[in-house]
């Protein structure tokens, strides 16, 4: 037994942190059999303590005091609670047990792994993505002012857009776009008519191909010619010449515009507005005045936590509620 526990205690002393340190590595290393495996040699390890404190029974009663049964529960909490997985992680321990007594016990274990973790942080795949500075929006926004959670329904699109906005015309100078899309990396820009009204959108990408294929080819770039088209490295040379007023030429923007745009008024409630861009998965979102006039631009990144708490940090609920 002593040489069993120093077994598991080496192993578990030396993979956990290799885990630690490949996790978050950009090498195709996974993460399902490390969490197995770690929060498998620390169950043993209290099974052998356990075995080592009580003794060996033969009675039924005792049955339970098992260092592989330990190894199954220690599995199921630290792969619940590193990932917050619950249903498929309770049939996946119980497709490797083929034992339907431990599926009770698997099915507490991971519940209350998942309790503890999300009292007292959120899942490992959620620290990557702050790792990764990857905008993530939660399923609900959770805003505090003053230390006391704030409903959003208080506050209106308006008091969390971007604004002013880069709007272009349906018929914009080359030079024009390609200084456009030099000076700013914004992934989408609003397209207005004559009125200054929303009209549609346009997306970095699809302006970035048409200039190229304008400058290469001097004509529009169909549809069928688009979906094959391959970034070219000579993209930035390209807006670069284009910008200084070579190959100059009017560009339509009617046939690749999204006509379908999504907008939100100005005063439309921020909680349904957040709902809204995350669950239609947007980029960008357009905000408008009661004329259908651009007044700002909503993105993932204004949508965040921290965003929004700096943003409404001016704006008082009173002064929300009168607007």
């Amino acid at each position: 037994k002593a040489v069993v526990s120093t077994q598991s205690t080496g192993a578990l002393l030396l993979y956990f942190p290799l885990a630690c340190w490949t996790a978050g590595a950009s090498v195709a290393s996974g993460l399902v059999v490390p969490m197995l495996l770690i929060g498998g040699l620390f169950g043993r390890l209290v099974g052998c303590l356990a075995v080592t404190l009580f003794g060996t029974h033969t009675t039924p009663f005792w049955a339970w005091l098992d260092p592989g049964a330990f190894a199954l529960i220690g599995a199921a909490a630290f792969f619940g609670g590193v990932s917050r997985l619950t249903m498929s992680l309770t049939v996946i321990l119980m497709e490797m047990t083929n034992d339907i007594q431990f599926l009770l016990p698997i099915m507490v274990t991971i519940m209350v792994a998942k309790w503890t973790g999300d009292l007292l942080t959120h899942s490992f795949y959620h620290a990557l993505l702050e790792v990764k500075c990857i905008p993530f929006l939660d399923s609900e926004p959770f805003i505090t002012q003053a230390g006391k959670p704030v409903s959003l329904e208080l506050f209106q699109a308006s008091h969390a857009m971007s604004s002013p906005v880069i709007c272009m015309k349906e018929e914009e100078k080359s030079s024009f776009l390609a200084d456009t899309l030099l000076q700013y990396s914004h992934s989408g820009f609003p397209i207005v008519n004559k009125e200054q009204e929303l009209i549609g959108s346009v997306t970095r990408q699809v302006l970035a191909v048409m200039l190229e294929h304008y400058h290469d080819q001097g004509k529009e770039v169909t549809y069928d010619e688009f979906l094959h088209h391959d970034p070219s490295y000579r993209q930035k040379t390209i807006l670069e010449q284009l910008a200084a007023g070579e190959k100059e030429s009017i560009v339509s923007m009617k046939q690749y515009m999204n006509m379908s745009a999504v907008s939100v008024p100005e005063t439309f409630s921020l909680h349904r507005t957040y709902v809204l861009f995350r669950t239609l998965g947007l980029r960008h979102l357009i905000v408008t005045d009661s004329s259908n006039r651009v007044v700002g631009m909503l993105s993932r990144k204004d949508l965040m936590g921290h965003a929004l708490e700096d943003r409404l940090a001016g704006v008082t609920i009173s002064k929300a509620a009168e607007e």
